[in-house]
Parts: structure tokens; C-alpha cells; sequence
């Protein structure tokens, strides 16, 4: 949507709010019977029932801020931080806002509309949920998304723990999907982030997403995890993916209850970074920056 001139930009954007409007009946349903994500709780969320994520009928917002340190072609990208998560990582970054479906203010249209124009004076290029894990809110998401006049390149920051049902609704509303692959087996996933069938519920979701649209998958390196974790995504990358833009990040920090995990209480070293590189890099994928 960006390589096109105002006019033709505002056009694509007025028939992509009618897609979007036409998936919000559709994406309510969830609020009574929730399946958005693999632990298909199935709670009446309206009814004030609450599942695995906590989350209640609206999305609240703990931060939403213009940031740089995304991937070069994200940049800069206008990010934000809903509250409530369907994985339980120990190491979150966000820790308790990501968690504690409590926090932040209920986001509705009147203040995202002045946000998204705030985020574009500041020269933001797109909007990215995140969270916790947005997908959790979908069907509030699409409805502030249709609410907006301003035309939005949509970036979709997930744990890819969603339903191939959450991927329908989002199909042709996002631009580009980014994906934390976060663990390479099911042991770690299991220990790390509370969840079970890890790889195979992500890596079905990666295949949708793949055609659907652009993807970026990334995966965190953490500390004492390159053979266990790093390697079979790799692996799993060359053999099904290869093509597909993959992002090595290094930034990993022992937060949130690390300190309870051999090796995760510690950053990584320079060794530890560099070998990763090299290792994704070597197995000739799509590495991106």
C-alpha cells in the first residue's frame, strides 16, 4: 500500500475496511465461544468467563509507542503493546503487562484513531499489534481497524499459537505477518512456555500464513537453547520455508522468572551470537536484518 500515490492508497484502504468489516460478525462469535487460539478454551468472554489468557471481551492497551529496533524494512513501526497472552514464557520481556489481562486502558475507536495520527506525524511506515498476543483480540482489533480512515499498513507481531479459524479472519487484512518460532521441540515448549504440540500448531500456521501473504519468522536466541531450539528451526526453515525472510534476533534478556531456568539466567555471549548467525546463514536461508 505504501508504493502507492494518496489517492489510490485511500481507495485500497476503503475496500480493505469493507473486507474487515465483513470478518467482525464472524470474529465476535469468539467473544462467546472463544477458539482464537489452540487452547480452544471456549469461554463466553462477554459473559465474563476467562481463559487460559484471561482476557476479557476488550483489548487494553499498556503501551503503544513509534520504535526503531524492528527489522530494517519494519522501520520505524508503530507498535502496540496489548495486555493478556495465551503462552506463559518465562523469560517475557513484557512480564507482567503481557500476562495480567488487567492492565493498561480499554482501547477504543476514538483514542486509536488519534493515536494511528499520532504514530504518523512521528513518520511511522505501519502499525504493529503486539502484546502479550494480539491475536487473543482479534475481533475488537478488527473492529477499530475498520473504524480508521487512515490508511494503514498492517503488521501482525504473534506466537502463531493462533486457530487456522483466527488466520481466516486475517487473511488479506495483514501485510506482513511477523512470527516468534520461538522453541524447536516440544520439551522446551512445554517447560519454557506452558504449552503442548508446540512445533506442530506453529509450523501449520507458518505454511498458512507463508500463503497468505509476507512473512518474516524470527526466532530469539536464547542463552544454552542454539542445539535444542535453534537448529531444528533452522532445519525446519530450509526443508519448508527457505525462501521465507528470517530474522536471528540476539537481544534476549533473562526477565520476567529466567532466573529459574538453567542458562536462561544469563545474556548471551558474543560466541553464542555470532555461531547462531553463521548457522542460519550457512543453511542458506533468507536472512534478513
Amino acid at each position: 500500500m505504501t508504493d502507492l500515490q494518496p489517492a489510490a492508497q485511500h481507495s485500497a484502504w476503503q475496500r480493505r475496511r469493507t473486507l474487515i468489516r465483513s470478518r467482525v460478525v464472524d470474529a465476535m462469535s469468539h467473544l462467546v465461544n472463544c477458539g482464537l487460539c489452540e487452547h480452544r478454551c471456549g469461554v463466553n468472554r462477554l459473559g465474563g468467563e476467562r481463559g487460559t489468557c484471561h482476557a476479557g471481551p476488550n483489548a487494553r492497551l499498556f503501551r503503544h509507542r513509534v520504535e526503531w529496533s524492528e527489522e530494517l524494512e519494519l522501520t520505524p513501526s508503530h507498535v502496540f503493546y496489548l495486555s493478556g497472552c495465551d503462552l506463559r514464557c518465562a523469560f517475557c520481556i513484557a512480564e507482567e503487562n503481557a500476562f495480567d489481562a488487567r492492565r493498561g486502558v480499554p482501547l477504543t475507536i476514538e483514542s486509536f484513531n488519534q493515536a494511528v495520527r499520532w504514530g504518523k506525524e512521528l513518520g511511522a511506515c505501519n502499525l504493529q499489534w503486539l502484546g502479550g498476543e494480539a491475536t487473543i483480540h482479534l475481533p475488537r482489533i478488527l473492529e477499530l481497524l475498520a473504524s480508521c480512515p487512515e490508511p494503514l499498513r498492517v503488521v501482525w507481531k504473534s506466537n502463531f499459537h493462533m486457530t487456522p479459524e483466527a488466520l481466516e479472519l486475517l487473511r488479506d487484512v495483514v501485510d506482513v505477518y511477523v512470527a516468534d518460532f520461538k522453541f524447536g521441540n516440544d520439551h522446551c515448549a512445554r517447560e519454557l512456555a506452558g504449552v503442548g504440540d508446540y512445533t506442530a500448531i506453529v509450523t501449520r500456521n507458518l505454511t498458512i500464513a507463508a500463503r497468505q501473504g509476507d512473512l518474516i519468522v524470527r526466532h530469539l536466541v536464547m542463552p544454552g537453547h542454539l542445539e535444542c531450539c535453534l537448529v531444528p528451526v533452522v532445519d525446519w526453515m530450509c526443508r519448508n520455508l527457505r525462501g521465507t525472510k528470517f530474522s536471528v534476533r540476539d537481544g534476549y534478556m533473562p526477565a520476567w522468572r529466567a532466573r529459574h531456568f538453567p542458562n536462561l539466567d544469563r545474556m548471551l555471549d558474543r560466541d553464542e551470537i555470532d555461531r547462531a548467525r553463521r548457522i542460519a546463514e550457512s543453511a542458506g536461508l533468507y536472512c534478513i536484518d
